[in-house]
């Protein structure tokens, strides 16, 4: 009797030691991708009847379910030493995708650029994109010429022909010389911009012309950017977005990001620099 009694002693101790603390049951309907503070840990099925997390530290956590098509929901829970459970309701369809805003249409007045023409000697003809110009001026400003690859030639009599394809980014304005004595036609100047980007949450990573930062403060800041398109990619553990956005001669590009906004993550703006900085 005395050994069955400290048996049974025995086995509410270990039980005692035993501690649930961190697991959590989500209750939910299968294929929703479930994220525990911003970290996919798993995909909701059947079988787990949505999906359970163990081991979970305490404190305070959010868990967000994801599914394409369908607005997310997060819901903020607090592990303490006692298993929890979370219900999840039915996620809504994402609204019909809006008209275009203002600043889209702004970015399209983008799409030309601007050439600077200056060549040695100064006097000669220049054609461009079905244009005729008689260069007598030191420079010559040719407005308006649409982005992408345009054949060049300067002409002057007593020297050989030049011809040569230059490239115009949106929105920039490139400088070019026909120079006669060396034969050559030389891309001098193409601009230069800069970068801001702003983001919620507050830290990300960015990447963009081939450099990686980590943003850490309100304001992630880059300068001296060579004008033209660039691709940019800014990522939160479990998630990324990317945006085609333009780089513009002496102005600062402005990006902001919001990984909560499902209907317009990135929206990009365009400020001049002030006092030429």
């Amino acid at each position: 009797m005395r050994r069955a009694r400290w048996m049974f002693l025995f086995f509410l101790m270990s039980v005692a030691a035993v501690s649930f603390a961190g697991d959590i049951q989500i209750f939910c309907s299968p294929g929703l991708h479930v994220y525990l503070d911003n970290e996919l840990v798993g995909t909701s099925n059947a079988k787990e009847d949505g999906l359970f997390l163990m081991n979970v530290p305490t404190g305070s956590r959010t868990i967000r379910v994801e599914k394409d098509g369908f607005v997310p929901q997060s819901i903020q829970i607090e592990i303490s030493k006692f298993p929890i459970e979370v219900i999840v309701g039915d996620l809504s369809p994402e609204p019909v995708v809006r008209t275009k805003k203002v600043a889209e249409a702004e970015t399209v007045k983008q799409i030309v650029g601007n050439l600077i023409v200056t060549s040695a000697p100064q006097n000669c003809v220049v054609e461009i994109a079905g244009r005729t110009e008689t260069k007598d001026t030191p420079q010559l400003s040719i407005e308006g010429l649409a982005a992408g690859e345009h054949t060049i030639s300067f002409s002057k009599p007593g020297y050989e022909t030049l011809s040569g394809v230059i490239k115009i980014p949106p929105g920039v304005e490139v400088t070019v010389r026909g120079n006669f004595f060396e034969k050559e036609i030389e891309t001098l100047f193409q601009g230069e911009g800069s970068l801001r980007v702003k983001s919620t949450p507050l830290r990300c990573t960015v990447r963009v012309a081939g450099m990686m930062r980590e943003k850490t403060q309100p304001k992630l800041n880059i300068t001296y950017i060579p004008a033209g398109e660039y691709s940019i990619v800014v990522s939160i553990p479990g998630r990324q977005l990317s945006e085609k956005i333009l780089i513009l001669d002496r102005q600062r590009t402005i990006v902001e990001v919001d990984f909560s906004n499902r209907d317009e993550p990135i929206v990009v703006s365009h400020v001049p620099f002030k006092n030429g900085s």
